[in-house]
């Protein structure tokens, strides 16, 4: 989200007063390290390159505008604070030009060629034809669209743009490189840089046979054979698309489970594997990627190694923070693995924070946009002296767009000690309608009746978190739920069904 690298065009000012086109867990505070002297003497030659420059004094400076990074800079903006975002790239970061908002969309637009059968089945016959050509025309529109929002959003909160990258070369000094370089003295400095696909040693990127989930999101063609490295959310809604689109899809994945890591219960575990399955998509699980073969890809199995036949691989391992080349070891931000380690209020050192992926923790565009709106509040305070807010603590919500959809939030379903009520989408008026049964709306509450968690599997799972996302942040008891009259017949109707289930009177299960 909001990477921040060398660009490949001169640094573009632009200021709110121009008329434009906008373009398209906390974790302990570190204590400040000490630089030896090489490294003193080697910064002090730096500043005195920088001071050379003009400088000019802002409130904020935010680098990378990404939904971490722009969120944070709209935010300070609104709230009257002198702020100037650093983007390198396009507004927007990953996740709308790379990431959330084409995978979506590509998940749109293939959503009917993974319901032939059950069109057939309703007696209508669909004749399909992929045009890859006109479909990166559709994604360029949609990502274009929005793109130019977030431009407009920050210039109507009168946040100033640079193109350009940004380093750090004091403290609050932020060189920003390019043809018309800048040096910005700002009182605080927010970075908000991203991360990147992470790449295996065996299995580099080159565009062509290995694919990065960028190069998978510029439809480069649709193979016959493809080989998914990594049977996570990015992996497993990627291998869903393109076996929508024809590809002969094989899930490799070196852990025991589909999503590992994200609180998925063994049942809702279980329920997608088959649904993934009946769809065509081959997945192997407890299988290590090893490497190339002429034809495909070697993995390896505790009975030996063996060769996935494939015309392209692509590889959704994870992904890493984009920290490196900032200037951030230099002034004694604590790291871990490449994260900026912060405190609760995203404090990395003196007059540093750190927000979204490069802070860490789950890597989602909700998660960062959040953290974006809090760093601006904590800021305001901060620089007019008031008392700080509360740390959210907000659960965090995740959304898998799969054929079904997969939905958490809160506390796992399998969490010893909680009591778990499921409803199944087979009972369902409205998935019954759309010949959608599969999967089920799962909730668990404490011992006092508060809902603490939510699983949903199943068609429209992504939107029906808000509800339950809302009963877990506020606590809401299922009593409560079930006071709630829900239309019918809607898919939202299973979560009134389920709190029932909860309180021991079922209504439409025996």
């Amino acid at each position: 989200m909001g990477a921040n690298h060398r660009p490949k065009a001169g640094l573009r000012r632009e200021t709110p007063h121009q008329k434009r086109a906008p373009q398209g867990q906390g974790q302990p505070m570190p204590k400040p390290s000490h630089l030896d002297l090489h490294q003193r003497i080697a910064s002090m030659g730096r500043e005195d390159q920088v001071h050379s420059k003009a400088m000019r004094a802002v409130d904020v400076v935010v680098i990378g505008g990404g939904p971490a990074g722009y969120v944070a800079a709209r935010r300070l903006g609104q709230l009257g604070i002198d702020t100037v975002l650093v983007e390198r790239e396009a507004l927007g970061g990953t996740c709308l030009n790379r990431g959330c908002i084409p995978t979506k969309a590509l998940y749109a637009a293939t959503f009917p060629l993974g319901k032939r059968a059950l069109y057939e089945r309703m007696g209508i016959s669909l004749e399909t034809r992929v045009d890859l050509g006109r479909l990166r025309a559709f994604l360029a529109e949609v990502v274009g669209k929005l793109r130019e929002g977030v431009g407009r959003l920050l210039y109507g909160a009168r946040v100033e743009v640079l193109r350009g990258l940004a380093v750090l070369r004091g403290p609050g000094i932020v060189e920003v490189q390019g043809e018309e370089g800048q040096v910005l003295k700002a009182k605080a400095v927010v970075l908000a840089t991203g991360s990147l696909p992470l790449e295996l040693p065996s299995l580099p990127f080159d565009g062509e046979r290995v694919w990065s989930s960028d190069h998978a999101l510029a439809l480069p063609s649709v193979p016959e054979r493809l080989a998914v490295v990594g049977g996570g959310v990015v992996g497993l809604e990627l291998a869903t698309i393109y076996r929508r689109l024809g590809s002969h899809v094989t899930v490799v994945e070196m852990m025991g489970t589909l999503l590992p890591g994200l609180g998925l219960s063994r049942r809702g575990e279980a329920v997608l594997r088959q649904a993934l399955r009946a769809q065509g998509i081959e997945v192997r699980l407890n299988t290590a990627a090893a490497g190339l073969t002429p034809s495909g890809l070697l993995v390896r199995t505790e009975k030996g190694e063996e060769e996935v036949e494939a015309e392209a691989i692509l590889v959704a391992v994870g992904r890493r923070p984009c920290s490196a080349g900032l200037g951030l070891a230099e002034l004694g931000v604590a790291m871990e693995k490449g994260f900026v380690r912060t405190d609760e209020y995203f404090r990395a050192g003196p007059g540093i924070y750190a927000i979204g992926d490069v802070r860490g923790g789950a890597l989602l565009a909700h998660k960062a946009s959040h953290e974006g709106l809090e760093v601006a509040e904590v800021l305001a305070a901060e620089l007019r002296g008031h008392p700080l807010p509360p740390p959210s603590s907000a659960p965090v919500p995740q959304a898998v767009f799969t054929q079904p959809e997969v939905a958490l939030v809160g506390a796992s379903l399998d969490t010893p000690g909680l009591k778990v009520a499921r409803f199944p989408f087979g009972a369902l008026g409205r998935a019954v309608s759309e010949g959608e049964p599969e999967g089920y709306v799962g909730l668990a509450v404490d011992g006092e009746g508060k809902v603490v968690g939510a699983e949903i599997v199943g068609a429209q799972a992504a939107e029906l978190l808000g509800e339950v996302g809302l009963a877990v942040a506020l606590g809401i008891k299922a009593e409560d739920l079930v006071r709630v009259i829900h239309a019918h017949p809607t898919f939202p109707e299973g979560i009134w069904e389920a709190a029932w289930q909860i309180l021991g009177k079922p209504v439409h299960t025996l």
